[in-house]
């Protein structure tokens, strides 16, 4: 109700980008909600991301391999203003050692993954936050049984 309020559609539109054009057009991603979709892939994929997924994404070329800042460029072009990111461990190292993040937030659950192979929430880099450039711990809240943790990270 706040978006409506303050002239924005009721959901903020979807984002995805990809290196490969097996995007299933049929997914809840593509499926689910009236809001514009924009799929960013790499050069090479961008005629296979036309033919696969017809009329129900927006494909942008974002060069090879697909570079985030080309990516943020064009969706500062289209008005947006905030981003959030979702993802698996690649998807975040590739923001984080790229500085592109402002803000982080973490969920700390009430339980332990053993499991030496699970996904971790990032990869091996070089992260621009480090014992010598500490992010900003800006809020901790309970939410249900979980604790969110924000951060705000400073640039270097």
């Amino acid at each position: 109700m706040a978006r409506i309020a303050r002239g924005l559609p009721e959901s903020p539109i979807k984002v995805t980008f990809t290196a490969r054009s097996d995007l299933d057009p049929d997914a809840k991603f593509f499926a689910a909600g009236d809001v514009e979709k924009i799929v960013y892939c790499s050069s090479t994929a961008v005629d296979g991301c036309h033919k696969n997924l017809g009329d129900v994404a927006t494909v942008v070329d974002a060069g090879d391999p697909v570079d985030l800042d080309t990516m943020l460029a064009d969706l500062s072009g289209r008005g947006v203003q905030r981003l959030m990111v979702e993802g698996g461990g690649t998807v975040h190292t590739q923001f984080l050692t790229a500085g592109l993040a402002d803000e982080l937030h973490l969920v700390i659950a009430p339980f332990f993954v053993g499991d030496s192979a699970a996904p971790r929430f990032v990869g091996t880099g070089e992260f621009p936050h480090h014992p010598g450039n500490r992010m900003t711990l800006e809020e901790v809240r309970p939410i249900g049984d979980v604790i969110l943790a924000r951060y705000l990270l400073a640039r270097p």
